[in-house]
């Protein structure tokens, strides 16, 4: 997985270079909104549950340096797969503690199956609907490479967090609905389990079976919205 990709981001820079840099710059772009709203969608649910201590610690903000993990960050580049920082939530202050860990826990994933939905729905429209003119040519291919990002990073986002690994989101609802919160880590056990998951992630191990689930959720998603709308 990761020589493919970089072997793919090698022959783009020999054949087209200028459109290696755009490229670049728009995964970089998609990939800064997809984790900061992702992160931000926890801290502000968090808020609303009556756990004021993202907003205290500067976490709601669009800002990348307050969210962003270098090894998470290079993981999404390189793997497809990867994380932000996790924003940090206190839950004795939760006005109900099991209802609202799960409100937080999926506020991220929701998020992006949001911003996942609404790619492909601008993306569907954008092909169907744009002019056929050759000034706008350039112009739509650049939306609608952006539209693909946007919606490839965030099911994969989506389907990364649901992974009951900890830190991931998917832990806590597993631990929450199913396990009623019977499962408490130490510090000890949850830092083995994070680089078990970092492991995972960079030595492609997760890859295979993401990738059928995202491709799975990103042609369905694209065939609901033609059937519906065409």
């Amino acid at each position: 997985m990761l020589f493919s990709r970089l072997q793919t981001y090698l022959s783009m820079l020999r054949t087209d270079p200028a459109g290696f840099l755009l490229y670049i710059l728009m995964y970089a772009l998609a990939i800064l909104l997809s984790l900061i709203l992702h992160e931000c969608a926890h801290g502000l649910v968090a808020l609303w549950c009556g756990d004021p201590t993202a907003k205290m610690m500067g976490r709601l903000t669009l800002d990348p340096r307050r969210h962003l993990d270098p090894i998470g960050t290079v993981s999404m580049v390189l793997l497809g797969i990867g994380w932000a920082r996790p924003v940090p939530v206190n839950p004795n202050r939760f006005r109900h503690y099991r209802r609202d860990d799960i409100f937080v826990s999926l506020a991220g994933i929701v998020t992006n199956l949001l911003l996942f939905a609404l790619s492909t729905l601008f993306l569907v429209l954008q092909i169907r609907l744009s002019p056929d003119s050759r000034s706008w040519n350039s112009l739509m291919q650049a939306l609608q490479e952006f539209l693909i990002l946007m919606a490839r990073i965030n099911v994969s986002l989506a389907v990364f967090n649901l992974l009951p690994i900890p830190p991931l989101d998917g832990y806590h609802v597993l631990n929450d609905i199913i396990l009623r919160g019977r499962l408490q880590l130490n510090r000890n056990t949850f830092q083995i389990a994070q680089v078990v998951l970092i492991v995972l992630c960079l030595s492609g191990a997760l890859s295979g079976i993401l990738s059928t689930a995202n491709n799975w959720l990103y042609q369905g998603m694209l065939n609901l919205w033609i059937s519906l709308l065409f």
